[in-house]
C-alpha cells in the first residue's frame, strides 16, 4: 500500500474493536494506534503493552481525547450503540474518518445525520457490515449472477440467533429494546437486510413485519426459580443458566473485564454474582425483545424477498434461499448447492472450510485492512459506505411500524 501510516483512535474497547486492532498490530508499517477511549479503564491494558501505548493516551471520554491535541486521522467506534450517534458526529467534526459498528445509530433521525455530517465535512463513514466481506456471501453473491442460473425471482434468507446470543446479549445483556431503544431485529439483523439488498437491488417498493412473540417475562418462570442462578435450585437443568454458559462452558466470556489481579475464574464468579449478566432470564425487568420477526420485501423490480429471525434456536447460523429463474440457490454457511431446474447435474461449493477460521473467515480484517487503505491511498471509498448501509437501516425501521 502507498501512501501515509494512518493515524487510529478505538473508542470502546470491546470484542469488536479489539479484533479489528489485531490487524493494525501487525501492520504498523501502515498504521498506528494513536489513542484509545473507554469508560472501563481496566480494559486499557489489553492495548498498552501490544501497543506500547502510554497511560496518558488512553481517555476516558472522547472530549478528553480531542483536547489532548494528538494527531489522529481515524477512528473505530466500537460502543454500544447508545453512543454511536454522538460519537461519529463529533469525530467527523474533529476531522475523523469513521469505521462504524453496526447498527450505525439507534433511530432513522440518527442515522440520517451520519450520512449529512458525512457528506458536509467529507470525513469517510464505513460501516461494519460483514457479510459483504465474507468468502461464503461472496460466493452466494456471485452465484446470483450467474448466466445458467437466470433472472433472479425471491430471496427467503433466515438469520438462526441461537439462545445462548439471545440471552447474553439480548436478554441480560444492554442491548434490549426497553434500555437501548432499538430491536433485537434492528441491531441483529440490519446487515442480514443489507445483504439481501446486495441480492436484490435496492428498490423496494413496500416493507412488512410480523412479530413473534416475547418469551422471557416472569409470569413464565419455572416454579422455585431464583432471581439470580447461582442461588437458583433448577440451574443445573435450565437451557438458559448463565453458570453453564459462562463458567461450565466458558462461552461469551470475552468482552468481561477482570479487576486489577484478578483471575478468570474469580471474574466470572464476580460477574455471576453481581452483575446483570448473571440473573435468571426470566427476571430482566428492563428488557423487550421478541424471539421471532418477519420481515417481506417488494421491489419495483418484481423481485420478492423475506429476512427471517429466529432466535430460540440451537444453531447459529444464517440460511439462504434464492430462487432464480433457471435454478435455485440454497446456503446453510457451510455448502452452497446450485439445484436446476431443467434436470441439469447440481453443483455443491463446500465453505464448511470456513467455520473453524477466526475472525470471520478473515472478513473482520478485510473490514479494517481496506478502511485503511481507503485512507492511506486517499480514495475513500469501501464496499460498505455510511451512505449505502443507510437503506438497510431504514428498512429495519419501517419494520418496526
Amino acid at each position: 500500500m502507498s501512501g501515509k501510516r494512518v493515524k487510529i483512535a478505538a473508542l470502546g474497547l470491546g470484542n469488536r474493536t479489539c479484533k479489528y486492532l489485531r490487524y493494525v498490530a501487525e501492520h504498523q508499517d501502515i498504521a498506528e494506534l494513536v489513542a484509545v477511549v473507554d469508560t472501563e479503564a481496566a480494559r486499557f491494558s489489553k492495548v498498552q503493552e501490544p501497543f506500547a501505548l502510554s497511560a496518558d493516551r488512553c481517555f476516558t471520554s472522547l472530549e478528553a481525547l480531542a483536547a489532548s491535541g494528538l494527531e489522529v486521522d481515524a477512528c473505530i467506534i466500537g460502543t454500544p450503540d447508545i453512543h454511536h450517534h454522538q460519537m461519529a458526529l463529533q469525530a467527523m467534526r474533529h476531522g475523523w474518518h469513521i469505521l462504524l459498528e453496526k447498527p450505525m445509530a439507534q433511530t432513522y433521525e440518527q442515522c440520517s445525520d451520519i450520512v449529512r455530517v458525512s457528506e458536509e465535512t467529507g470525513r469517510m463513514v464505513s460501516v461494519c457490515y460483514v457479510l459483504r466481506y465474507h468468502p461464503y456471501f461472496i460466493k452466494l453473491k456471485e452465484l446470483t449472477e450467474s448466466p445458467q442460473v437466470g433472472r433472479l425471482l425471491s430471496v427467503r434468507h433466515i438469520e438462526r440467533v441461537g439462545k445462548d446470543r439471545l440471552t447474553h446479549t439480548f436478554v441480560r445483556g444492554p442491548w434490549n429494546k426497553a434500555e437501548m431503544n432499538t430491536s433485537v431485529f434492528f441491531t441483529k439483523c440490519c446487515h442480514d437486510v443489507d445483504f439481501v439488498l446486495w441480492l436484490t437491488g435496492d428498490d423496494v417498493k413496500s416493507v412488512t413485519a410480523v412479530y413473534g412473540s416475547k418469551m422471557f417475562v416472569e409470569s413464565g418462570a419455572p416454579e422455585g426459580s431464583a432471581s439470580r442462578c447461582l442461588d437458583c435450585q433448577l440451574e443445573k437443568e435450565c437451557p438458559y443458566s448463565a453458570v453453564d454458559l459462562y463458567q461450565r462452558r466458558r462461552d461469551w466470556i470475552k468482552g468481561f473485564a477482570a479487576m486489577p489481579g484478578e483471575s478468570q475464574d474469580e471474574m466470572i464468579a464476580r460477574i455471576l454474582k453481581e452483575s446483570r449478566y448473571g440473573r435468571c432470564v426470566y427476571r430482566c425487568p428492563e428488557h423487550d425483545v421478541i424471539d421471532r420477526q418477519s420481515v417481506a420485501l417488494e421491489m419495483e423490480s418484481g423481485i420478492r424477498a423475506e429476512v427471517i429471525m429466529e432466535c430460540q434456536t440451537e444453531e447459529t447460523n444464517r440460511v439462504t434461499v434464492v430462487e432464480c429463474e433457471n435454478a435455485v440457490i440454497s446456503g446453510d454457511e457451510c455448502t452452497i448447492e446450485i439445484a436446476y431446474k431443467d434436470g441439469t447435474p447440481s453443483e455443491v461449493y463446500d465453505f464448511s472450510w470456513t467455520k473453524s477460521l477466526e475472525l470471520h473467515a478473515g472478513a473482520d480484517i478485510l473490514i479494517i485492512k481496506e478502511f485503511i487503505e481507503a485512507i492511506g491511498e486517499g480514495h475513500l471509498q469501501t464496499r460498505t459506505p455510511g451512505s449505502a448501509s443507510f437503506v438497510s437501516h431504514k428498512i429495519c425501521f419501517l419494520a418496526e411500524f
